[in-house]
């Protein structure tokens, strides 16, 4: 019997219409941004909605032969829609998680109805707060029933790094008083100084073995080993395609997470260049998202700090 063609044969001619896409759409960019920003009622989830936005609609563009003459509009009713389904399915994830939690707890609350609410409850808003490894892991094993090994290649990491995120999302599903917290300040500022000194061995050693790291609205790198090129590039100075000289880092707050902002001198200016975010879990940097190409997020995040943003593209250069 034949080999099976793959699917994703046809990733190279992808590609250039993907890119031809995101080129046409740059005039209304940051009207799609402002208004996803509005719905989320903050940056970044703005920029996520509005990345799954710029997704949505390319894949629809392959299914429909109806013209789309007002593509604006097209693009804030495809956000309203995306919003709307999202913030229904988390109700409905909280509320089949919840009851799923609430029966565990059952036999040791018999005598008691008002824990098993209390249980159901507290189990749904966990659940949101977990990490998103650790959320994945938990569902996989615990509501789908996958085995270590499947839920490993489903997750693309080893069978320890599902059982080390099982056990961080359990264990924080049974403590009914835990949070999700931002990074520690010292674990960002140790990510700060490795970044700069171009120290791999502490970048590595700070990061957890399954790191993700994530060029927003670009590529998605998983292990550390796969995103070695990303910190081996992070000093990369190539003017002629936007990557300015004199790159340097600093931390500061910005609605109380501590986030990293980059500069760099483009033009004889110097200006913010891009912006990371950590994920941190029992001490190791779990993921990295870098806005380095998000023009419209840079700007509202450097005019909140009384910065300049230097005129990065909606994507990489190529």
């Amino acid at each position: 019997m034949p080999a099976p063609v793959s699917a994703f044969t046809v990733q190279p001619e992808v590609r250039r219409p993907w890119r031809q896409y995101l080129d046409s759409l740059v005039p209304l960019r940051p009207d799609l941004h402002r208004y996803c920003c509005r719905l989320t009622g903050n940056v970044w989830d703005g920029e996520d909605l509005a990345q799954d936005t710029l997704l949505r609609v390319f894949a629809l563009l392959g299914k429909v032969d109806a013209d789309l003459d007002t593509p604006r509009a097209y693009l804030l009713r495809t956000a309203t829609h995306l919003w709307i389904d999202r913030i229904r399915r988390r109700t409905r994830e909280r509320e089949w998680f919840a009851a799923e939690r609430a029966e565990t707890h059952a036999t040791h609350s018999a005598d008691d109805p008002s824990h098993a609410t209390a249980v159901r409850e507290a189990a749904g808003t966990l659940l949101e707060r977990l990490a998103p490894r650790e959320r994945a892991a938990v569902l996989l094993k615990d509501v789908f029933d996958l085995s270590l090994e499947e839920s490993a290649a489903v997750l693309k990491t080893s069978v320890g790094a599902v059982k080390a995120a099982l056990h961080r999302g359990r264990g924080r599903l049974e403590d009914e008083a835990t949070t999700v917290a931002p990074p520690s300040r010292e674990q960002v500022d140790r990510f700060v100084v490795a970044l700069a000194a171009k120290d791999l061995a502490t970048l590595e050693a700070i990061c957890s073995s399954d790191v993700t790291v994530e060029l927003v609205g670009g590529a998605e790198l998983e292990t550390f080993a796969g995103s070695r090129m990303f910190f081996e590039h992070a000093h990369f100075v190539l003017p002629q395609l936007g990557f300015g000289a004199n790159p340097h880092w600093s931390v500061t707050l910005y609605d109380g997470e501590p986030i990293v902002i980059g500069f760099r001198t483009l033009d004889g200016i110097e200006g913010l260049n891009e912006i990371h975010r950590i994920e941190e879990s029992d001490g190791r940097i779990t993921r990295v998202r870098c806005y380095c190409f998000c023009p419209d997020t840079l700007r509202v995040v450097a005019d909140r700090l009384g910065l300049q943003a230097l005129p990065r593209p909606y994507r990489s250069p190529g």
